[in-house]
């Protein structure tokens, strides 16, 4: 028989998942219509003005406040009736410049929820789905929801971390960001190492064009894209990296077994994946339950609809990923910096 305390605390943690996941459309349309940037421009405010300020309806206006506010995201005096965002607020839900904007994880959710019905399906016949075939949302979220941790750690920790790569670049080396999607990581290495020549590489041609406006606007001329899988780039380079990516490859072995082919002597193989414990029981935690998920809906079917499908995972771990890097040829692997979220796997031949 069911122990009835044990019942309740399950209850309770369903109702707290319940909640967040019923706060994921209210985060989208306020992202969408620009609520936060205003609120946070206006306000204080009665949600009566703040309707009027930005000319939509009050009634869902009201309700759309009162939801935020309940969950802590925006702020409510109790004694004057007005909603405001603190800087604090704003910095994470609605500064698109922010280091600490996480906006973009809601998008990504939203992606996920659309694509239940595909990804339904692939349980039933064990095959994939691309990349590109996805929700735009799950696209457009990753970019942005990796964006700020990118602009945090990738020039103050996890370059420093690679032996010699800041000074590599520093005197013009070469660098090749596999997998680059929109380019954010491969716009920030263009844009701190100008002698450098860069190059974002992606076999989704719609993230290329808009990694390539993005280029156009900062007016990067050492930064190049080519629209190619991992296996098929051209070109030779100093450090080539993967962001996020390898464990969405379909052959990870043979990625990196490329990648040796396309370094330049004495060349350095430079990846950044989200970190996990290799005994899966320690990943049992806020950031291993949303790692999992996401994998499920997006990592797995992507690996799975390419050639070998080999579905790492985005909890591979350390372990696994460290065999894939010495079979395919790099013998000397070591893991240079680690956050709770992420770990840099420096590979050499």
């Amino acid at each position: 028989m069911a122990n009835t305390e044990k019942v309740r605390e399950l209850q309770s943690k369903v109702m707290r998942d319940i909640a967040a996941g019923a706060i994921i459309p209210i985060m989208m349309i306020g992202d969408d219509l620009d609520l936060f940037e205003k609120l946070y421009k206006l306000g204080p405010c009665s949600s009566e003005n703040f309707s009027k300020r930005i000319n939509l309806d009050h009634r869902y206006i009201r309700e759309w406040l009162l939801a935020l506010s309940a969950a802590g995201y925006i702020t409510y005096d109790i004694d004057t009736e007005f909603f405001s965002m603190s800087d604090e607020q704003y910095s994470v839900l609605g500064d698109e410049n922010s280091s600490s904007l996480m906006i973009g994880g809601f998008e990504n959710l939203v992606g996920a929820v659309h694509n239940y019905e595909i990804i339904k399906q692939n349980f039933k016949t064990g095959e994939g789905t691309e990349w590109g075939s996805l929700h735009p949302c799950c696209l457009s979220g990753s970019a942005r929801f990796f964006k700020p941790a990118y602009s945090i750690f990738l020039l103050n920790k996890w370059l420093p971390s690679i032996e010699g790569a800041i000074e590599t670049l520093k005197n013009g080396g070469s660098f090749a960001d596999i997998g680059c999607g929109f380019g954010h990581s491969t716009t920030m290495i263009a844009e701190a190492f100008p002698e450098s020549s860069v190059t974002g590489i992606d076999p989704h041609e719609q993230s290329i064009i808009e990694a390539q406006k993005i280029a156009k606007k900062k007016n990067l001329e050492n930064l190049s894209y080519e629209i190619s899988s991992a296996e098929s780039y051209t070109g030779e380079y100093d450090i080539i990296s993967f962001f996020d990516c390898l464990h969405d490859m379909g052959d990870p072995l043979a990625a990196v077994s490329y990648a040796k082919t396309k370094l330049k002597a004495g060349g350095i193989l430079m990846i950044i994946e989200p970190f996990a414990n290799d005994e899966v029981s320690q990943n049992f935690n806020l950031i291993g339950q949303m790692y999992y998920s996401f994998s499920t809906i997006a990592c797995i079917p992507a690996s799975k609809s390419q050639d070998v499908g080999m579905a790492l995972g985005a909890q591979a771990g350390l372990g696994k990923l460290t065999s894939i890097l010495n079979q395919g040829g790099f013998s000397k692997v070591e893991m240079t910096y680690k956050t709770a979220s992420n770990m840099v796997i420096e590979a050499r031949i």
